[in-house]
């Protein structure tokens, strides 16, 4: 046993006088009386109960003497030996997850880990330090490292569930913390033990909670637009479970303003994932839910924000010499997703070969002469490997450039400010975005005869994103994005809880629905879960490590306790002695 302050043992010290006060004898005083049988009987009383009255008064001066051994001690710190004196990282896993109740009482798995979280910092002592950080999306520390356990409870108060799982972000900055602490600290992780943790460093100490109820949710859904109707939807669905043996449930969409479109019954099996397809003939724009009406340790992936669009295509209008291509690949996106439309007149993008036209946006294969968006009029180039330059961009993005055969390739220069989206291996400009005099133009520089483009998977990619993006619609939106992906909606955002976001990449960090504003009107989508680690709850992550963490209050406490109880009974019996 060790002491961290040694020096209030001489409190101790204060045992000498309270003893001398117990023993220290005062002489009578002597009083001449008229008759002594008066006295005899209370002398004879006195006599009989002096024995009871001595061992009282020895057990109030032994209860008096414990109860200034027990300050002593708590004032001088005591702590075990073998105590580890390193400072503490506690890292609480936030995840999604953590809602689910565990089945030790059905209490949510949060809720135990902010309560061993508190028992660790009881046992701080004053002797170490600790820190307190939440892992879900990212590694987000409440608390620098800190001894008074009044700072580090009230960060656990403001602690809550992230919608966002676990990523390898998360895992790389932990196990940079693990390395950074080296052997003058630890890191401790407070998780239910289910995936997501892949790649963890060996020397982070793992505080396994009870393994989580049976539970079922979505890991993926999709509303769409029906091919070749206006009205007509089509919803997706894949669900996974850990039931032990088949169950029964219900599946429930809706319009959140027009109320129930489909309830359908489907069934669980263990090990096995249920996915089926849902037709919905009149389905309105708007807010779409999907629910999973099954009573299970997670309601989070049990409910899916859905979002379904007005149906409004861009119109696209031809006017190359090998019209009937470009016409055919046009019909087929408005067949299937009803993205693209064809139009003879006022389209919102022409598609154009050879020479520009005078429309605002157009998309130019196989540019020859002169033109506002390039120059020179060089003869054929011989393109070996062509390379991005903007990677990510909308209009290259599904493009393998590598594969793509530029034959017909000219020498020319883009007109000056323009945006070079790709070159070939010489650094020659084969696909340009330029504007000029409020006039916007993609120039792809290959011949679409040569080659066999027309019947190459790049070919309608090329034209469907060049399309969106010179219509301004952006990236398509899906009904519903996974927590933590990024997303760029074409416009601004109006986040679940009200807040707005500006236009451009975003994750999505909340559950719920999103409201875009795009330049094809407003779009809902949702944000959801969409993580089988999440939903299956199998607990095959991280092992508990058993590690051995003091937990509760330190001795000093249960010292106090215990001096403050010797002192009642005393001051109890104190009394009804006086009493008597």
């Amino acid at each position: 046993m060790n002491f961290i302050s040694p020096a209030f043992l001489w409190m101790l010290a204060a045992l000498a006088p309270l003893i001398a006060a117990y023993f220290l004898k005062v002489r009578p005083r002597r009083f001449p009386v008229n008759a002594l049988f008066l006295w005899e009987k209370i002398f004879q009383e006195k006599k009989a109960s002096s024995l009871f009255q001595r061992l009282r008064d020895l057990f109030s001066l032994l209860m008096l003497a414990l109860a200034l051994g027990a300050i002593a001690l708590a004032a001088a710190g005591p702590r075990p030996a073998s105590q580890d004196k390193r400072d503490l990282l506690i890292v609480i896993d936030t995840s999604p997850s953590m809602r689910a109740k565990t089945t030790a009482g059905g209490k949510d798995g949060i809720e135990t880990a902010k309560e061993r979280a508190r028992e660790i910092i009881r046992a701080l002592n004053g002797t170490r330090r600790a820190a307190l950080a939440t892992a879900a999306g990212e590694l987000d520390f409440l608390s620098h490292a800190s001894d008074s356990p009044k700072d580090l409870t009230d960060a656990i108060a403001r602690l809550q569930v992230a919608d966002v799982p676990v990523g390898p972000q998360t895992v790389a900055a932990m196990n940079s913390c693990a390395k950074g602490a080296g052997s003058a600290g630890r890191v401790l992780l407070i998780t239910d033990g289910n995936r997501g943790w892949e790649g963890l460093d060996p020397s982070v100490e793992i505080m396994r909670l009870a393994p989580s109820a049976v539970n079922a949710g979505f890991i993926a859904a999709d509303l769409d637009r029906k091919p070749g109707t206006t009205r007509g939807a089509v919803f997706f669905y894949r669900i996974a479970s850990s039931v032990k043996q088949e169950t029964s449930a219900e599946l429930e969409l809706r319009h959140d303003e027009m109320g129930l479109a489909r309830l359908v019954p489907i069934t669980l099996k263990p090990g096995e994932e249920t996915s089926d397809t849902l037709d919905i003939d009149d389905a309105a724009a708007g807010k779409w839910t999907a629910e999973l009406k099954f009573p299970d340790a997670l309601a989070t992936d049990n409910v899916v924000a859905l979002g379904l669009a007005e149906p409004k295509p861009v119109t696209v209008k031809v006017v190359a010499p090998q019209a009937t291509f470009f016409q055919r690949c046009v019909e087929a996106f408005s067949l299937t997703g009803g993205m693209l439309s064809l139009a003879e007149k006022d389209a919102d993008v022409t598609i154009a070969q050879g020479s520009a036209t005078t429309d605002p946006q157009q998309i130019i294969f196989a540019p020859s002469g002169e033109s506002p968006f390039w120059s020179g009029g060089g003869g054929e180039i011989e393109v070996l490997a062509a390379e991005t330059k903007i990677p990510g961009h909308p209009v290259t993005k599904h493009l393998d450039l590598e594969a793509m055969r530029f034959e017909g390739a000219r020498d020319l220069a883009p007109v000056a400010g323009a945006l070079i989206l790709a070159t070939s291996e010489t650094g020659k400009p084969l696909m340009w975005k330029a504007r000029v005099e409020g006039k916007d133009a993609l120039v792809v520089n290959l011949d679409p005869a040569k080659g066999e483009f027309f019947f190459s998977p790049a070919f309608p990619a090329l034209v469907h994103g060049a399309a969106l993006d010179l219509s301004g619609r952006g990236p398509v939106l899906r009904s519903a994005h996974p927590t933590g992906s990024r997303v760029n909606a074409g416009g601004p955002v109006t986040k679940p809880d009200g807040t707005p976001i500006p236009a451009g990449d975003f994750t999505v960090a909340k559950l719920g629905h999103y409201l875009a504003t795009t330049t094809a009107g407003a779009r809902w989508f949702g944000g959801a879960l969409f993580e089988r680690a999440e939903t299956v709850l199998d607990g095959t992550g991280p092992a508990d490590s058993g590690a051995s963490v003091e937990r509760g209050y330190p001795i000093s406490f249960w010292l106090l306790v215990v001096a403050i109880a010797l002192l009642v009974v005393e001051f109890l019996l104190y009394h009804r002695r006086k009493a008597g």
